[in-house]
């Protein structure tokens, strides 16, 4: 769940990556040398950067030959017929079936990203299905990276994300307690409490009673989610959250701190519409005879969202209806995070020329090593090294990055690859920078 309102800035957390490259780091040569693309893992930016070579002699390669050819094969087809449930993204990433988010958590800088974020998560308090274990918040850094491979940036800024993050987590455990006061409804006061099996956003999709409510002149929600919860007897029911914003009370949490997670009242310009869905008779029964004879016997602490606009919410249709038109726009794969600006201000212009001067200073050595390189290996050396010597004044934080997973023994859940992705298109996008600031090189 996100939040596209206006917040205040926030100092970046003290735990957070340095967007400088640490003292002890290795040289950009070190760095190169490494070269640590593996077999049948090369993204197609690489290839012509660092090429593998097959170091094993012509006896070993024949004696497992067959094996690892099927190996490969398995890696490389993300999907075999019948033989696996494993989905991927675009980005021919993993994803996690329970929450549709890439299965290895992305904690490293995007490419378009100048302030570092913290990457420290969150433990909730919901319980996870099938297991004894709570679901865990995405960090700063985590969101972040999500919200531009959405496309959905909007105006939030890397100042925004520490308190956009704190709004998203406060705002799961309330709709937590709602779906536990009606599950408490249906089952019996006594009952054990559910747990959250899986669960998705559906931005685009209205639900029934937002469609029908938009009708009597309120407001659209600005998100939706579907959550699965899983019962003590193992069935399983899915609830329907509605996310609405109220602009009248956004005035009350302008100068408030951080919310916290377990605050219901600390993020009052947000509301949610929770029920079950009606997926069978009994849950619609539910719905309009179990839950409303629990409220009028008092049974229950439980208040549903009013169905009726106030006068307020009325005068916000408007500006609902484009978010909602801009949701819809928006819903488009992004690599990088959105085209940059036609235009560049002077400031913009002056900084890109202070980085280009000192990378032809700097980088001289290496772009030498570029031009005098005899054979495709040492170009292929050469040319990621100039990138990496860019990278280190023109995008400091991804080349933090990027030293940082080389100076682990092992190569964690591909970060290496990421990391070095994640360089190469932030030097791309400085280069553009170059082009539209009529930089000279």
């Amino acid at each position: 769940m996100g939040a596209t309102q206006s917040t205040p800035p926030t100092p970046p957390p003290s735990n957070a990556p340095s967007t400088s490259t640490p003292p002890n780091a290795p040289a950009v040569e070190d760095l190169t040398s490494k070269c640590p693309m593996k077999p049948g893992s090369v993204p197609l930016w690489a290839k012509s950067l660092c090429p593998v070579k097959d170091q094993k002699s012509p006896e070993s390669t024949a004696e497992s030959g067959e094996k690892k050819k099927e190996e490969r094969k398995e890696s490389l087809c993300p999907v075999k017929g019948g033989q696996t449930s494993t989905t991927f993204n675009v980005y021919s990433q993993p994803i996690d079936p329970k929450n549709n988010m890439p299965v290895h958590a992305n904690n490293l800088p995007s490419p378009n990203q100048a302030q570092p974020l913290s990457e420290k998560r969150e433990k909730s308090t919901i319980p996870k299905g099938n297991t004894l274990d709570t679901w865990t918040y995405p960090s700063p850094q985590m969101f972040w990276n999500s919200i531009n491979r959405k496309n959905k940036v909007g105006d939030t800024t890397e100042k925004d994300v520490e308190t956009v993050v704190a709004i998203h987590n406060n705002m799961n455990e309330t709709t937590w307690k709602r779906v536990v006061e009606w599950e408490k409804v249906i089952l019996g006061p006594s009952s054990e409490p559910p747990r959250l099996l899986k669960f998705i956003g559906r931005p685009m999709d209205l639900s029934p009673k937002a469609r029908i409510k938009s009708w009597l002149s309120h407001p659209l929600p600005f998100d939706r989610h579907d959550w699965t919860v899983q019962r003590e007897d193992g069935s399983v029911v899915r609830y329907v959250i509605d996310y609405y914003y109220d602009e009248s009370k956004a005035a009350d949490n302008e100068a408030a701190p951080l919310p916290s997670m377990h605050d219901e009242s600390a993020v009052k310009s947000i509301m949610v519409d929770v029920r079950p869905a009606i997926d069978s008779p009994v849950l619609l029964a539910h719905r309009v005879v179990t839950m409303p004879l629990a409220r009028m016997q008092k049974s229950t602490d439980f208040k549903p969202l009013k169905f009726m606009p106030s006068e307020s919410m009325k005068a916000q249709v408007g500006e609902s209806q484009r978010t909602w038109d801009s949701i819809i726009k928006n819903n488009v794969r992004s690599d990088t995070g959105g085209e940059l600006a036609t235009k560049m201000s002077k400031s913009e212009i002056d900084k890109v020329a202070k980085q280009m001067r000192s990378i032809k200073v700097d980088c001289v050595k290496v772009q030498k090593r570029v031009d005098d390189c005899t054979d495709e290996m040492d170009c292929a050396r050469a040319s990621l090294g100039l990138t990496m010597c860019m990278a280190k004044i023109a995008c400091p934080l991804q080349h933090a990055a990027v030293v940082k997973v080389l100076e682990k023994d092992e190569d964690e859940e591909g970060k290496v690859e990421k990391a070095l992705e994640n360089a190469v298109a932030c030097v791309a996008m400085f280069d553009e920078k170059v082009a539209k600031g009529g930089v000279n090189r």
